[in-house]
């Protein structure tokens, strides 16, 4: 896989390795009690607010009403206003196991079988 990224240098061989690639992320739990401040500023995965701060998944989780509590209480909401806003019926957008059910097209069934998926399967052939 690696060596198809390095001779071709292009988005579809990257690709073609994320939906072979299974990341694994594992971190320390921590909470109000076990709060590591070095740990916190050395976290590589983030949050990105409504607001566009970034804030650090171990810090957005270990006391949430500083965080995710505040933020969600601010931005959140119903799933009717989000449906009136958008001008869709959430219902509609859910997976429905379309190729269980026989519709032929591989594209439609869902992430199962995304475009990224379906061109790096050509790539690969």
């Amino acid at each position: 896989m690696f060596g198809n990224i390095l001779m071709k240098r292009s988005f579809e061989s990257i690709g073609s390795w994320h939906v072979k690639g299974l990341f694994l992320g594992m971190m320390h739990f921590q909470d109000k009690y076990n709060e590591d401040l070095e740990r916190l500023q050395r976290c590589d995965i983030h949050y990105l607010t409504p607001d566009l701060r970034i804030v650090p998944f171990c810090a957005f989780n270990v006391i949430p009403e500083w965080y995710r509590d505040r933020i969600q209480k601010k931005y959140s909401i119903t799933v009717e206003e989000w449906e009136q806003r958008e001008g869709v019926k959430l219902e509609d957008g859910l997976y429905r196991g379309l190729m269980r059910r026989g519709a032929g097209d591989e594209l439609a069934a869902g992430c199962a079988k995304s475009q990224m998926f379906h061109d790096a399967a050509q790539a690969t052939m």
